[in-house]
């Protein structure tokens, strides 16, 4: 079965809501799906599911976590590169052979436009892919049509990873999702039972201590 808007599945020990979908297709064939996860902190990655044109068998999972405004370098340079990338990316300026981010070097491996489809929406964005020397983190910069510029940084997982799918429950969404606190202050009925309970067992305690 395939993950929907509102199902939820486990990820080492992590219950996560899927909250939106999306694809994106390339013209070298590549095929992306990709849902939003978001936990009950709040917390949000996106799971991507990558099918290799050559060979529609040859799968690869992927989390990704946007980075909001991070200071993107070239090695040894202390210049941030963050403001202009995007338009740079849209000028089809040659890609940087090596990006830093945090103290993470990224080298350069491709660059792919393509069509990206959510919500009922088309749109185009050209992605640089970046990989670190042991292959285990991606960095991609995506610069879309709105002149905007997102980055993510990415991990190849196993579907084994995840576990305890939830099918969504019908007629409910995940923005209506609420998760109960060991105590909400702003659910008086809740408050009131708690306090009842407090109250009978200190009376348990005083018959049992003869007072």
């Amino acid at each position: 079965r395939q993950l929907q808007i509102g199902d939820r599945l486990r990820h080492y020990g992590v219950l996560w809501d899927i909250c939106d979908y999306s694809t994106y297709t390339d013209p070298q064939g590549y095929a992306t799906e990709e849902w939003l996860l978001k936990s009950e902190t709040l917390k949000a990655y996106y799971l991507l599911r990558e099918v290799d044109p050559a060979n529609s068998e040859n799968v690869t999972w992927y989390m990704a976590e946007e980075l909001r405004n991070p200071t993107i370098v070239e090695p040894g340079s202390l210049t941030d590169l963050f403001l202009e990338l995007a338009a740079e990316m849209r000028s089809d300026k040659t890609p940087y052979p090596e990006l830093q981010v945090f103290n993470r070097v990224y080298l350069f491996e491709s660059r792919t436009e393509g069509t990206y489809e959510s919500d009922d929406q088309t749109t185009t964005r050209i992605t640089w892919d970046y990989w670190d020397k042991p292959h285990l983190w991606n960095l991609a910069l995506e610069a879309w049509s709105d002149r905007s510029l997102v980055v993510y940084s990415t991990r190849e997982v196993q579907p084994t990873d995840f576990s305890d799918i939830q099918p969504a429950s019908v007629g409910a969404s995940p923005s209506s999702t609420s998760y109960p606190n060991s105590l909400d202050s702003r659910d008086p009925r809740r408050l009131q039972i708690v306090i009842a309970s407090i109250i009978t067992i200190v009376g348990l305690l005083l018959v049992m201590a003869g007072i």
